[in-house]
């Protein structure tokens, strides 16, 4: 299978290959001693504390585990099957938690990078080295970015586009093999079930069955074998609760300093702080607001700008796909990924992750010789400028003062310019030679 990918995905480029799995490793090594001694220096604190989001799962996963301690907050935002991925690493030394967590960011990102590189060469356009630079110069930074806060992103990035992969097969066990991906990533990370939606909405009724039936089975089974099911069934209850019922039943928009839409409008329409600073022991919020509408207001134009865009894309995705190897399915699930980013409200940086698949079908174009040279122009442009905005993301934003990276996050550094590169991309798919056979989209 790696023989495979290599070839199809990157050709014979193999030394730029080494040298980039060399960088990586380097980078990956020094983030991951960092994060080990700034958790030793941590616990030697008299004042406690945690360095980042996994530093405090590892203080909460033990008292899951050992006390069946309940789901209060969002302080551990992940369903209780991520415990089973956490156990074995709550076993460890903080430091050394840390440690490996972040070497395991490496193996998960390589695997996700050359499966969707591989969805592309399935469709018949196997990626150019020009274009692989660009999308890697696009996508660093939030994976730095997760392994720096310890996130799960890869567990459900990591099954959702290897079941995007096996899809692409299309036999009645590639199905199967497919929806169990696809749904273990939607038990992980709720999110990817914008995918089982979208199984549907193309008539591919075994893959979203598939994708369904996991989902119960990774959520309340899979768990059930490792904790029994009152415990398992009282923990998806509390869970459920808190991270599901506000956001989805009463359509709450809760955080105002994430990368998403409904976050972005909560900011910009309401006397909500886009960013709070903290200095000598003095907090200060900070405003970017227009107008000063009330929470009512505002979830109600956040939904209709989500429904809007959804109607959008139900009608631009209305046609049946003939084949999963094509250019059109590689430009369909960028868009629905894109989606998911945008309209989740819990999208911070590293949750651009994802942005890998739209990345992709961007490097798509750049490498299909189909396509005129305005529209390749066009996506390289905007590559471009994903990647120059989205690193004012990092201490590069320090330039613009000692809050600058706080106002390129609440300028939405990575929304706007995802924005960008999704409208090329879109653009470039209007043509019909992209479609990757004929008649497909006409």
């Amino acid at each position: 299978m790696w023989l495979a990918l290599r070839t199809t995905v990157f050709e014979q480029d193999t030394r730029g290959l080494a040298w980039l799995a060399a960088a990586a490793v380097v980078v990956t090594l020094t983030i991951a001693v960092q994060q080990q001694h700034r958790a030793a220096v941590k616990i030697a604190d008299p004042r406690g504390g945690h360095i980042s989001d996994f530093d405090r799962w590892m203080l909460m996963t033990p008292r899951f585990l050992h006390d069946h301690a309940d789901y209060i907050n969002d302080d551990l935002p992940t369903p209780p099957i991520s415990l089973i991925v956490l156990a074995p690493f709550a076993a460890m030394s903080r430091p050394h938690a840390q440690f490996a967590w972040v070497c395991a960011k490496l193996p998960a990102a390589g695997l996700v990078f050359f499966l969707a590189a591989a969805i592309v060469a399935r469709a018949g356009v196997p990626l150019t080295p020009p274009a692989i630079a660009l999308i890697i110069a696009g996508w660093w930074l939030a994976v730095v970015v997760d392994m720096q806060e310890g996130q799960t992103n890869f567990l459900a990035l990591m099954p959702l586009v290897a079941g995007l992969h096996l899809a692409q097969r299309e036999h009645p066990p590639s199905d199967l093999g497919a929806g169990a991906l696809i749904g273990l990533g939607v038990a992980m990370k709720v999110t990817p079930v914008i995918f089982v939606a979208f199984a549907l909405w193309k008539r591919r009724w075994l893959l979203a069955a598939a994708s369904i039936v996991s989902v119960a089975l990774w959520s309340l089974a899979v768990p059930a074998l490792a904790f029994g099911w009152d415990q398992s069934l009282r923990w998806f209850e509390q869970w459920t609760r808190i991270m599901i019922v506000p956001f989805v039943a009463q359509g709450k928009v809760v955080y105002a300093t994430s990368q998403s839409i409904p976050s972005f409008v909560l900011r910009l329409l309401t006397t909500t702080p886009a960013f709070e600073s903290h200095r000598g022991g003095v907090t200060e919020g900070h405003f970017m607001n227009v107008l000063a509408l009330g929470d009512g207001a505002v979830r109600q134009i956040a939904r209709l700008i989500t429904a809007v865009v959804g109607v959008a894309g139900l009608w631009w995705t209305r046609r049946p796909l003939r084949t999963l190897s094509s250019r059109r399915y590689v430009f369909e699930i960028a868009a629905v990924s894109a989606f998911m980013l945008w309209f989740s409200e819990r999208t911070w940086i590293h949750h651009y992750v994802s942005f890998i698949l739209m990345l992709a079908a961007a490097g798509m174009v750049l490498s299909d010789p189909a396509q005129p040279e305005s529209a390749r122009r066009r996506v390289r442009a905007a590559l471009l400028a994903f990647a120059a905005i989205t690193f004012f993301a990092s201490d590069a934003g320090k330039m613009f003062g000692p809050d600058g990276i706080d106002w390129a996050k609440a300028i939405g550094v990575y929304l706007w310019p995802s924005v960008i590169v999704t409208a090329a991309v879109l653009r470039a798919a209007a043509d019909p030679s992209a479609a990757g056979e004929i008649g497909e989209i006409t």
